[in-house]
């Protein structure tokens, strides 16, 4: 298990997301032409069938809709290689991965490390086929500018992987019931590589500015995104999103980087997202004016809109009207602030579990209840004496000072807060307070 999630790092695209492609084209309103398009619709049935079943049938359709793409997706093709292979049919699989070659696949490693492709590796198409790829690698390692900082970007993100494997590990080898305390524990070495990942892309910014495509090329990029990505400083967040904003206007990054990550940064600080870029479990996070969502994607560069996006995902959305999106918008308001007062209320008949329920439920509206409703809910979870509301105060004190809340100076002066003092995360409040002020 370890060793396949240490190579599993390099696929970036299917490990952490779907590559976009920057669109220089204009395709036309967002709903009527962009999702009635052929290439959309073949793509959304395409991950459907995937998500139904991994068979010959969806893998036809993803190759099928890959072709009908304006840019084409190596990484449609390479899953469809790993269907084709395990299932007797070797031509398909050669002629997909022929295609994903031709559509930017140049990962001789990442071919060797699927299994799925034993079948395939005592054909002599085989050895042409990693030749040409190894060939193209070298051909991208001489186009970029800097092949020695992909190489430390590289060994960072492999590093960042390692550690979370290790975590995962240690957790299943457990043989006793995880605690709050073991999990914080066991998770420190993540914490501790997150920093120095940190440490050392500042110190790439301070040297090249953001590594783009033409300094580190487009993996390079990706992995450079990707740090911040799972660092939770937010402050550390914007300040990656900012320079790679700089980048994306001089058509140095996918614009898909900014999307994530503006819409990580929205989901840390309990906000609606902007481009859909961020999914839960069976929908995506709550977005900000839903109606528009796909204009903003096309504006921003995204040809996809969030439909394909959510069904890649295993996702089934559809982007509202502005009618449905008001009163969805509406519901979720009120739902927000029915909850808060339940949370009110069952603080004062003492069930704190119940209460603490309440609040994380309103929190996930993502903006429906204020930031003072915020504040004044830290303050009495702050002085409950149970170790789940205090988390939860400190949390919701983050959330307030990464979003620079006027009211956020009121924090340190309060002696409501006093319970959280002996916290060492409490320390980390008041470092983000600094921080706030810059």
């Amino acid at each position: 298990m370890k060793k396949k999630l240490i190579t599993v790092w390099k696929v970036l695209a299917i490990c952490l997301s779907i590559s976009f492609y920057n669109c220089n084209n204009t395709i036309g309103d967002n709903s009527s032409e962009n999702q009635n398009a052929i290439w959309v619709d073949s793509l959304i049935t395409a991950y459907k069938a995937l998500n139904e079943e991994r068979d010959i049938k969806s893998a036809n359709l993803l190759v099928k809709a890959s072709e009908l793409m304006p840019n084409k997706n190596w990484e449609n093709y390479l899953v469809a290689a790993t269907i084709y292979a395990p299932n007797g049919e070797n031509d398909k699989a050669f002629d997909a991965l022929e295609k994903a070659l031709e559509a930017g696949l140049r990962d001789s490693e990442l071919l060797n490390s699927i299994p799925e492709f034993s079948s395939l590796q005592n054909d002599p198409k085989w050895i042409v086929l990693a030749d040409k790829v190894n060939r193209k690698r070298k051909n991208y390692l001489n186009a970029i500018e800097n092949p020695k900082l992909l190489e430390v970007l590289e060994n960072m993100w492999k590093l960042d992987q390692q550690a979370l494997a290790d975590y995962e590990q240690n957790i299943k080898d457990l043989d006793t019931l995880l605690t709050d305390e073991m999990d914080s524990r066991l998770f420190e070495p993540v914490e501790t590589r997150w920093e120095i990942n940190k440490y050392k892309l500042d110190s790439i910014i301070n040297r090249y500015g953001w590594p783009g495509n033409k300094l580190v090329g487009e993996d390079g990029a990706k992995l450079a995104w990707a740090i911040p990505q799972h660092h939770p400083d937010v402050f550390f967040k914007e300040k990656c999103l900012n320079l790679i904003k700089n980048a994306m206007d001089k058509g140095d990054v996918d614009p898909n980087h900014y999307a994530e990550l503006n819409d990580r940064i929205a989901r840390s600080k309990c906000q609606k997202q902007t481009y859909g870029a961020s999914m839960g479990v069976d929908a995506p996070y709550p977005i900000e004016d839903p109606a528009n969502v796909n204009k903003r994607r096309l504006t921003l560069g995204l040809l996809e809109p969030i439909e394909v996006y959510a069904y890649y995902h295993g996702i089934t959305y559809q982007s509202p009207t502005i009618d449905e999106a008001n009163q969805q918008l509406k519901t979720a308001r009120d739902n927000a602030q029915n909850d808060y007062l339940k949370f009110e209320q069952l603080l004062l008949e003492t069930k704190i579990d119940s209460a603490n329920l309440y609040i994380r439920k309103a929190i996930r509206s993502y903006g429906d209840i204020t930031n003072e409703q915020l504040y004044q809910a830290a303050v009495k979870l702050a002085q409950t004496n149970n170790k789940q509301s205090e988390n939860l105060s400190l949390k919701i004190l983050k959330v307030l000072i990464w979003r620079k809340w006027k009211g956020r100076y009121a924090i340190l002066n309060n002696n409501k807060f006093n319970p959280l003092y002996t916290a060492k995360e409490w320390n980390n409040i008041i470092e983000l307070m600094q921080t706030s002020e810059l």
